[in-house]
């Protein structure tokens, strides 16, 4: 397998950072805080903190284990370890997160208009109708839609500058994102009537321990908020220096994403109590899915704190960073993707930020169809995640942790074995549960089941015809 010349990263602290501003994102802000107050607060972080260790850190070590070995996009990867039969499982989880990208640049340019609007006042003193309407308003409109090319121009910008351009940004904005949480956190928590909202957080509901549904809220959270099994650890593995342990920077990125999301909790929670009293929880609950608590809920919160209108600029300045170092992710993978097919990576980039204009375009100007692909997508990952899992089992689990974790027969691997069986059997339900549980909305189900054929058959199809001299990956 040759080694690849693309730059890597300069130091580990810049791994480290760089992944996880590929993890955190929208969702850590907006998602977290409604499954904590749909799933009585403080007995959600249970499963949410073991589904990071049993199955979001596994995934996101193999994904760094197979990018810094084969320095490959996931399609790229699937075809040189397991060979032509089995490289559409890799081009699925590579557009699988493309798609996602097309739609999720739709969100990060919502972000950018909500600090437009932050910077001028104009969200400062609002009600809730008010809120409301302005969100509901932007969604589905042409200020969507320029907000959406605005957002991949911005992110065009820094994946143009490959490792290093990727690095500066995302060691700016990360450890920028944490202090403004961090100071969030403190305002909220000097709030008079705040501590209802600490114990809420931390207040552990053993009954709910016993319910199915709990647990998979929980795994699915982690699931989602990681970027566990979306196939961008492995990209950005392509950058990883050759002492780059796969083991210890996933374990920080899935630590670290965390602790962001307990800061987000610091900050919201103890401010509902103190404004709104327990009925704020459920008002948290039942907020509009797709970015509810950050466009909604949060202008009212702020509006009523000391302070609140520098605040509100704070947050956005921290939710349009989440937004936009998850989003210079995906336009990172999608480039490698057309880079493994001898696309230089200049003209990669440029084809990966006109798909996302093009695709996503519909999203930014139709809520319907935005809300599918958020739904068909996005549970896709759980089949991203188990094609990781066969690509270990069709290696072999031991050899796997002994070549692509660089162990050379060194250390007990029995822990491996066991994490992956324990992985895969995760997935497997994850997954069904969620088309099981979705199966009588609407069709939602079979729309996920024909896209995804749909998908993987066109995928089958170009690899059968596919010339295997395409496959030498261009180099950056």
């Amino acid at each position: 397998m040759a080694v690849s010349k693309a730059p890597r990263f300069s130091s580990k602290l810049a791994m480290i950072l760089t992944c996880m501003g590929m993890a955190v994102g929208t969702g850590n802000i907006w998602r977290f805080p409604r499954e904590v107050a749909k799933n009585g607060g403080g007995s959600f972080l249970i499963p949410w903190i073991l589904a990071l260790v049993l199955w979001s850190i596994p995934l996101l070590m193999v994904e760094l284990g197979i990018g810094k070995k084969t320095r490959k996009g996931p399609h790229g990867a699937f075809r040189a370890v397991l060979g032509k039969r089995w490289a559409w499982m890799g081009g699925f989880i590579s557009a699988c997160a493309m798609l996602i990208m097309c739609y999720y640049a739709v969100v990060t340019g919502w972000t950018f208009k909500y600090l437009v609007e932050a910077l001028r006042g104009t969200l400062y003193g609002l009600d809730a109708d008010q809120t409301h309407a302005i969100y509901t308003g932007m969604r589905g409109s042409l200020t969507a839609l320029v907000f959406h090319v605005i957002a991949i121009a911005v992110a065009g910008h820094f994946v143009f500058g490959g490792a290093r351009g990727i690095e500066r940004i995302n060691k700016v904005l990360i450890p920028g994102l944490i202090l403004i949480l961090v100071f969030g956190a403190i305002k909220s928590l000097m709030l008079a009537g705040s501590g209802g909202g600490i114990d809420y957080l931390f207040h552990v509901d053993t009954e709910r321990l016993s319910q199915g549904s709990h647990w998979l809220a929980g795994f699915t959270q982690s699931a989602w908020s990681t970027g566990a099994g979306w196939g961008l650890m492995l990209a950005y593995a392509v950058y990883a220096r050759e002492q780059d342990d796969p083991v210890t920077t996933p374990v920080a990125t899935g630590f670290g994403n965390n602790f962001i999301e307990i800061m987000v909790g610091l900050m919201i929670f103890p401010a509902v109590f103190a404004i709104m009293g327990q009925e704020g929880v459920n008002f948290i609950a039942t907020s509009n899915g797709t970015g509810g608590i950050a466009f909604e809920v949060t202008p009212l919160l702020m509006s009523k704190m000391p302070g609140g209108s520098t605040m509100l600029i704070l947050f956005f300045i921290g939710l349009a960073s989440a937004a936009l170092t998850s989003l210079i992710a995906m336009v990172e993978l999608s480039t490698r993707f057309f880079m493994d097919y001898q696309i230089e990576r200049k003209k990669a980039l440029w084809i990966s930020l006109l798909l996302c204009l093009v695709v996503g375009a519909p999203s930014a100007l139709n809520n319907s169809i935005f809300d599918n692909q958020d739904f068909v997508w996005g549970l896709g990952l759980m089949l991203s995640g188990l094609f990781l899992t066969v690509l270990v089992w069709k290696v072999g689990p031991t050899r796997f942790y002994n070549e692509f974790f660089e162990r050379d027969g060194k250390g007990n691997h029995f822990w491996f074995v066991g994490l992956m069986a324990l992985v895969t059997v995760e997935t497997v339900l994850l997954l069904g549960w969620w088309l099981w549980s979705e199966s009588g909305k609407g069709g939602i189900t079979w729309q996920c089941v024909i896209q995804w054929s749909v998908l993987i058959g066109v995928l089958i199809f170009l690899e059968r015809f596919a010339k295997p001299e395409k496959f030498q990956a261009a180099s950056d």
